[in-house]
């Protein structure tokens, strides 16, 4: 009966270290996944400040775009970003991504983010955007490449 008991006690402390051990590689992954995505959405934000025509490395050619409510394609949104940010002299930016969810599977993954966009020149203003973005990733050859970017700006939030 003990011998059954001291059995019974190694087999429970083996599953939640077989569970726990899972768990933990489960948050490990992640981590790991979420860090590849988080480095393709810093590099676009980076580029869309200084080399706009490098957002093709990080956007598949038929990638839709939606913010606040208005969708356009990927070549739109680059023509849109030149335009604005040529009269800004010393332009800045800064990026700020923090992870809500996400998920891999296959060739296919998801990330809803909530970001802070701080942008400042010689020119204007410091400016704070705050949103709440969606984003789908697919596979490009071996790249993974943004094919859904839908962001919603949240107005009056301050960090």
């Amino acid at each position: 009966m003990q011998l059954l008991k001291i059995g019974q006690t190694i087999l429970i402390l083996m599953v939640c270290l077989t569970v726990g051990k899972g768990a933990s590689q489960g948050a490990e992954s992640k981590t790991e996944n979420e860090k590849t995505f988080v480095e393709i959405l810093e590099g676009a934000y980076k580029v869309s400040c200084n080399d706009v025509d490098r957002l093709r490395d990080f956007y598949r050619s038929d990638a839709q775009i939606v913010h606040d409510g208005r969708q356009t394609t990927l070549d739109v949104t680059i023509q849109e970003i030149k335009e604005s940010i040529r009269p800004l002299e010393n332009l800045r930016c800064a990026y700020q991504p923090r992870v809500r969810t996400s998920r891999v599977g296959g060739e296919m993954a998801y990330l809803i983010v909530r970001e802070t966009i701080f942008l400042s020149s010689g020119t204007t203003e410091p400016q704070e955007i705050e949103q709440i973005c969606s984003y789908i990733f697919m596979k490009d050859g071996s790249r993974w490449k943004i094919v859904v970017d839908h962001c919603s700006s949240v107005p009056g939030e301050t960090i």
